[in-house]
């Protein structure tokens, strides 16, 4: 075998940048000399000592499908075909941009069927994470073009970005997927974007150490096998087979689904707990294949059908979707048994969601009145050390290895994991943004991200207030990056779901942030953001009705409106400030004036320092939208 190689990202399938220099690099032994020839022209290069080559080829417009080739003088040879010419993004974050289409199908079925396009295609990067020096090669990575095979496996948010892209611009699209749920900011950071972070860099230093991290990853092994294991040998439901059609209910306790487990006396449990109800199947449905949906459930659980295992799901968000396979459901009486483990005693099934068995001959709906009893308490399970989200791993070992192939910006879908120290957040993205463009030596790269979405948290933990700090502090400290040149944010506050941390409509997320990458990479100047504020005054009423704000808007063309829940604006607050300089707020009414914002608070005692606008976890009101529909960002400003 020869010892010419290529690095992954340059393999069949590739899409190349359009309009700038294209970089080839590859691998051989020490000094050979090695030609590339790619449309027509040939590009030499000899190996360094380090056994690396490397040559430019010259820019190309938008096209394909093209071949290279690529030769030794020892006779190795490479062919690379099927190569496209276009736009490659970098698409990073966590669980939000990772999220498969898998996830979405059933929200998007059309799109999925009809989703072939051999011009748009992922290089999706596996978890990956180096601590102690940026890898040159990655572990895993192969180009995939959009097929009906593939689809599933690719982020949501990315695809439908690329599917946006390609409708406006004809051009193919690259989507480098560097993502990971869970992840921190600070793991997709290099140690020189951390500069002066001693917290993170001694944290980077410490997980460097592979005995420490082989110790680690087996202490987190062993912790949860030992947990599991025994709360299973405990657990009296599956010694007496408590699955099984049949099981004597009668000291059973009643609850109705879905529910908090913190609002029962399930309160704080730690362990395992079996849920069990009959229901009625007409002929119509019986024998037939069914589709059971159980909304989401924490933390895991196991499900049944009249005794017949029917799925299993091991951690709590993603949302219970079984089937049941043919022959297992009969008409009239059947029986579904689920059981639920809890680590930490926040046991719920969430609310808002669907839960009900149906197929092409009916639909039972099962929310209502369960039954329920304990299987074995258990002691709260020690927590996981999460390896790969600590700082500089994943840049090392997914990002890192990406620099030397041209691009044409970041895709960036990150920030609820570093909710909990919000106020770093602008400083991390702006040594992020500014580190990224130099390590690629473009400082004109876009940098295109999505803010927080609403979500209401509160429901997820009864000790969490609904107007805390985390998700609104965040969701401004992204705002505020845009001060960053070559940075466009798109706006979610109305595309989350208040009992989801991991909303499906991915389809507007990615469309959003496609608007505003066509605006700044093809300088299309269609609207693609809502309103912004262009300042803020405020007015002492002569009439003695008090202060009124007034907030001036730009990036309106047709007026604004207010849109959901109901059309009533409530999340506008206006700030008084208190003599040792902190702020008392007070909701304010709102008036839509053509351009403008009228805001008043017959409570306000003084005149106003400060106006923010949906400060919240979630929104409880009306969103203001402009006359292109996009919603105006959360925010918080002096006066």
């Amino acid at each position: 075998m020869g010892k010419l190689k290529l690095p992954r990202l340059i393999s069949n399938g590739v899409v190349l940048q359009q309009k700038k220099k294209i970089h080839i690099w590859g691998f051989d032994e020490p000094l050979r000399k090695v030609k590339v020839s790619f449309l027509g022209e040939d590009h030499t290069a000899l190996t360094n000592g380090e056994g690396i080559w490397e040559t430019w080829l010259g820019e190309q417009g938008a096209g394909g499908s093209y071949t290279m080739h690529i030769s030794d003088d020892a006779g190795d040879e490479i062919e690379v075909s099927d190569i496209l010419v276009g736009d490659v993004w970098v698409c990073s974050g966590q669980s939000n941009m990772e999220l498969p289409m898998e996830r979405v199908k059933d929200r998007y079925p059309e799109e999925i069927k009809t989703c072939e396009n051999s011009a748009i295609r992922t290089f999706k990067i596996v978890e990956n994470p180096e601590f102690n020096a940026p890898l040159k090669e990655h572990v895993t990575g192969e180009w995939k073009q959009v097929k009906a095979d593939t689809i599933l496996q690719f982020s949501a948010t990315a695809y439908f970005f690329a599917r946006k892209m390609y409708e406006i611009s004809g051009v193919p699209v690259g989507l480098i997927n560097a993502s990971l749920g869970g992840s921190l900011i600070e793991s997709w950071m290099s140690r020189e974007m951390l500069a002066g972070c001693k917290e993170a860099l001694d944290t980077a230093d410490r997980y460097g150490n592979k005995e420490f991290v082989e110790k680690v990853l087996w202490q987190n092994q062993k912790q949860s096998e030992e947990w599991h294991k025994n709360l299973d040998d405990s657990d009296k439901g599956l010694k007496e087979n408590w699955e099984k059609e049949g099981t004597d209910t009668s000291n059973w306790k009643k609850v109705d689904i879905p529910f908090f487990f913190r609002d029962t006396d399930l309160k704080d449990f730690i362990g395992s707990v079996w849920f069990k109800r009959s229901f009625r199947i007409p002929k119509s449905m019986a024998g037939r294949e069914a589709k059971l949906w159980l909304g989401t459930i924490v933390d895991s659980d196991t499900v049944y059908i009249n005794g017949v295992w029917a799925g299993h799901t091991d951690y709590q968000y993603p949302p219970r979707k079984y089937r049941v396979p043919a022959g297992v459901l009969r008409e009239g009486e059947n029986t579904i048994t689920i059981r639920v483990k809890c680590e930490n005693g926040k046991g719920r099934f969430t609310t808002g969601k669907k839960y009900g068995i149906w197929n092409e001959g009916g639909e039972v709906d099962l929310e209502g009145q369960w039954l329920y009893r304990v299987g074995a308490h258990c002691a709260q399970i020690k927590p996981t050390d999460f390896v790969s989200w600590k700082p500089t791993g994943l840049f090392n070992g997914m990002t890192a290895p990406c620099r030397n192939f041209a691009i044409a910006g970041f895709l960036w879908y990150q920030g609820e994991s570093n909710t909990h120290v919000p106020d770093t957040y602008l400083d991390l993205m702006e040594r992020m943004v500014k580190g990224y463009r130099k390590v690629w030596q473009d400082d004109t790269l876009p940098f295109l991200y999505v803010q927080l979405p609403n979500f209401a948290i509160n429901i997820y933990d009864s000790d969490t207030d609904e107007t805390g700090r985390g998700w609104p502090v965040l969701r401004e400290m992204q705002r505020q990056a845009l001060s960053l040149p070559g940075t466009g944010m798109a706006v979610a506050m109305d595309l989350g779901e208040d009992n989801d941390l991991h909303p499906l409509n991915k389809k507007e997320v990615g469309s959003r942030l496609a608007l505003l990458a066509a605006k700044k990479l093809y300088n299309l100047e269609t609207e693609c953001e809502g309103p912004q504020i262009q300042k803020i005054i405020s007015v002492d009423s002569v009439s003695g009705q008090g202060w009124f704000v007034e907030i001036y808007c730009t990036n309106i063309t047709e007026g604004m409106t207010a849109k959901g829940r109901d059309g009533e604006i409530l999340d506008f607050e206006l700030g008084e400030q208190y003599p040792d300089g902190g702020l008392c707020w007070k909701q304010a009414e709102a008036v839509l004036d053509g351009k403008k914002i009228i805001l008043s608070c017959k409570e306000l005692l003084g005149k106003p320092a400060a106006v923010r606008y949906c400060f919240a976890n979630t929104n409880k009101g009306a969103l203001i939208y402009n006359g292109g529909g996009f919603p105006m960002s959360p925010f918080i400003e002096q006066i």
